[in-house]
């Protein structure tokens, strides 16, 4: 989630010395808030004490973050807030990161049950070091999301269960608070589904903001879940020095047959990262980018990078999923050392593969035993490459073996098969052999293809790549789903790729 709109900046002078009269009147100033600094805000507490900004009106629709910094503690847990109030000023929804002096954190979201406040919900407390949080909530529905990200590599994501509407629906200011602690807030923003108020300088700005697209906040909410759970489960680190774990097929182990961890399941888990980054433009994820590749660079060779047919990059498929991260090293990170791995490993797997046997295509793998939709995986990072250099021998190859799968693999249904040998289509005799783990067919290579027409038809404006990248869709989604869901009909690790 990237929230931006309102950011409340120099808006409260040194102790209770307030700097322009709108701060003052939007801003109810209480004994122990600060500006330290341009943009940011301290609170110095020795109990609970809440900041309101009365020209923040939360709607059905908002969201908003702050960056917190712990400083120092009274007691052995220290406690920063979002808080939301209603027009009475009594707390009605209170967002919380507490730090326990041993490095434990917590994230917890409290709202009024029967006169009291209750939590709702919790992370219960995670393990690390983090003394600076980025802190962000949004409501969307009758549901709120917290994503809490900690400058040691901390990440945690939550949406609630419905709140009442009763509650959200009273909920009037938007504060700051503080428990037991001294703490830095900084970058403090907020943004509604109507209106943004922007605290700049001395004074106020109302400009307008448009409404959140229907749905945006529910994929978003489903990026962060997923991202966090694979931050818990393989990133060991903090976002800036830390890492993917070694991996082999997907799977840790305290031995690996390749002790550095295989390349293309790095790939699929950068390609889930990637899509959120480019989604939201959250900088810690592009942090956690930027050490992936630090640490691929330092422990692999140029040469390994680029060894297509090697056990790095045992097949094409391998080779372009490796490719198509090497390509989003380079477009989120601007090195150019990506884009000439990109170009050495593309360059010998068409060499190594791509020849006139069977018609034209690649073969699968250096078994040459088939020749393979999967080479979807090596277009698509070539046309890539074309894009991003002009050398049009890379798009001359992409195109060659797009239009031998137009040939070759096209079926009567608008599907693909998957594979082809010297007999055909492996599997024309039973077509409709599409089940979950099994099928004849290949959903990323068709999602692929799918993807590819609509890049030619970007690129030539030929009417007919449209008609084949709506045709391609329509099959997916007779074929290939099962009550609304597409299904994992042969290859689990990479079938979400495209």
């Amino acid at each position: 989630m990237k929230l931006a709109s309102c950011v409340f900046g120099s808006i409260i002078g040194l102790g209770l010395m307030v700097m322009g009269s709108a701060a003052a009147a939007d801003w109810e100033v209480k004994d122990g808030w600060k500006v330290i600094a341009p943009g940011s805000l301290s609170v110095k507490a020795t109990a609970e004490t809440f900041l309101w900004n009365n020209a923040a009106h939360p709607g059905a629709v908002w969201t908003a973050s702050a960056k917190v910094r712990m400083l120092k503690s009274k007691n052995d847990v220290a406690s920063a807030r979002l808080a939301f109030a209603n027009s009475a000023h009594e707390e009605q929804l209170i967002i919380s990161v507490e730090r326990h002096s041993s490095g434990l954190s917590l994230a917890s979201l409290d709202v009024p049950v029967n006169g009291r406040m209750r939590r709702v919900m919790t992370s219960n407390w995670i393990p690390g070091a983090d003394t600076t949080y980025t802190i962000e909530a949004a409501r969307s529905g009758d549901c709120v999301s917290i994503l809490l990200q900690g400058d040691r590599g901390l990440r945690y994501f939550e949406t609630t269960a419905p709140i009442a509407p009763s509650v959200l629906d009273s909920l009037s200011v938007f504060g700051l608070g503080s428990y037991a602690t001294d703490i830095e807030f900084s970058d403090v923003k907020f943004e509604n589904n109507v209106k943004s108020t922007v605290l700049e300088k001395n004074s106020f700005k109302k400009v307008p903001s448009a409404t959140l697209p229907k749905g945006h906040g529910h994929y978003i909410t489903q990026g962060n879940a997923a991202i966090s759970d694979m931050m818990r489960n393989f990133w060991k680190g903090g976002p800036k020095d830390g890492n993917i774990v070694p991996t082999y097929n997907g799977y840790t182990a305290e031995v690996l047959p390749m002790p550095r961890g295989g390349m293309w399941e790095r790939g699929v888990m950068i390609f889930a990262m990637d899509s959120l980054y480019r989604a939201t433009g959250d900088p810690v994820l592009r942090q956690r980018l930027q050490s992936e590749w630090n640490r691929i660079k330092k422990v692999y060779t140029k040469d390994e990078l680029e060894a297509a047919g090697s056990s790095l990059h045992p097949a094409c498929d391998d080779s372009g999923w490796d490719a198509m991260l090497y390509m989003i090293f380079y477009r989120d990170l601007g090195d150019t050392y990506a884009l000439d791995r990109a170009k050495g490993l593309i360059d010998k797997a068409f060499k190594r593969w791509l020849n006139d046997d069977l018609g034209g295509g690649m073969w699968y793998n250096n078994e040459h035993s088939c020749k393979s939709l999967y080479q979807v995986g090596i277009i698509l990072p070539a046309l890539r490459i074309w894009e991003a250099t002009h050398d049009q021998s890379y798009r001359d190859r992409a195109e060659s073996c797009y239009e031998w799968i137009e040939s070759h693999l096209l079926r009567s249904d608008g599907l693909y098969w998957c594979d082809y040998n010297a007999d055909g289509p492996v599997g024309k005799e039973r077509p409709d052999d599409i089940h979950e783990a099994g099928s004849v067919v290949f959903l990323g290579g068709n999602m692929g293809m799918g993807i590819i027409h609509a890049w030619m038809y970007k690129n030539t404006g030929d009417k007919k790549y449209l008609e084949r990248a709506i045709r391609t869709a329509d099959a997916i989604s007779k074929k290939i789903t099962k009550n609304g869901i597409y299904m994992c009909e042969r290859d689990t690790w990479v079938n979400g790729t495209f």
